[in-house]
């Protein structure tokens, strides 16, 4: 079977598996509740890997774990790639702020602000007896701990095992910029109806979410796929994604005033951020020769 149609069954059955699951809850009302919605949003995640397993197996026989990226072998930009989700957070919040859409503000008293806004009176008590300086560090801890110990093993067995993993394989031959736009594109829209249906990233302005996270997913795209290159496993990247997904919630509590769609990373600071991450990469390419 050639590429252009192993290309179609992964992504037929990652759609296939991914929107079935969440357009399912949405006939069950999973997305009318938070425990509901975070279940169906779980579950969707799966859909890339359980299409790379059955196509690598189906296909690929012989290198299953070449085909799915699956090697184990740390360097520097495994590193760097931990290290970049901090980066792009810090950069998306000192954009926002610098461009007068937000400012900053300490996350500890932000959450207890929320919370008092949200909980009941006793929960809000509570969170309100704890010293500002204990619960930032709680929250540090938590963002550390969430991202490297929960994070990243699930989205290596998860989404990155698809699009960094199979279809990376897949479609990397063709050239570095056409497989990292054309699977950044791919992915925003596998995430469509999460966000229209959950407010996933968008809660209050799901349509327009739509095709920002499309964007979003875009200029991510060619970063992620320059960690897989450099960091040579499927694990890169996932470190990448995971500790992204862990970060963005705490950097959108270093904000302030920072309005849709200046809504933290994945708002237009955020992309202004990534587009500065695609210019570097551009650059680097230019001045060094890639790895073999």
């Amino acid at each position: 079977m050639n590429t252009t149609a192993k290309s179609i069954v992964f992504l037929g059955l990652t759609f296939a598996l991914s929107w079935s699951v969440t357009l399912g809850g949405v006939a069950l009302g999973a997305n009318t509740t938070p425990t509901g919605a975070f279940f169906a949003l779980f579950l969707m995640m799966f859909g890339p890997s359980i299409a790379a397993l059955i196509c690598a197996f189906s296909f690929e026989r012989g290198h299953v774990r070449e085909a799915l990226g699956l090697k184990w072998t740390p360097n520097w930009f495994w590193l760097l790639a931990w290290l970049g989700a901090f980066a792009l957070g810090a950069l998306a919040i000192l954009l926002t702020a610098a461009l007068g859409h937000g400012h900053f503000a300490d996350p500890a008293q932000n959450l207890m602000a929320q919370i008092s806004a949200r909980a009941s009176p006793a929960a809000a008590a509570k969170v309100r007896a704890i010293p500002p300086a204990v619960l930032d560090a709680i929250l540090i801890a938590q963002v550390i701990g969430l991202g490297s110990l929960i994070n990243i093993p699930a989205l290596v067995l998860t989404e990155e095992l698809g699009w960094r993993g199979y279809l990376y394989t897949l479609w990397r031959p063709s050239g570095f910029w056409r497989s990292a736009l054309a699977t950044g594109a791919i992915w925003g829209v596998w995430h469509a109806p999460a966000i229209y249906f959950y407010g996933l990233n968008y809660p209050h302005d799901r349509l327009i979410g739509v095709p920002l996270f499309v964007l979003f997913c875009t200029l991510l795209a060619p970063i992620m796929t320059y960690v897989r290159d450099r960091g040579r496993s499927v694990i890169a990247p996932a470190i990448l994604h995971g500790m992204i997904n862990a970060t963005a919630g705490y950097a959108a509590l270093c904000l302030s005033g920072a309005n849709f769609p200046w809504s933290g990373v994945v708002g237009i600071g955020g992309f202004i951020a990534l587009a500065l991450g695609v210019a570097a990469i551009i650059f680097a390419q230019n001045s060094v020769r890639p790895a073999s």
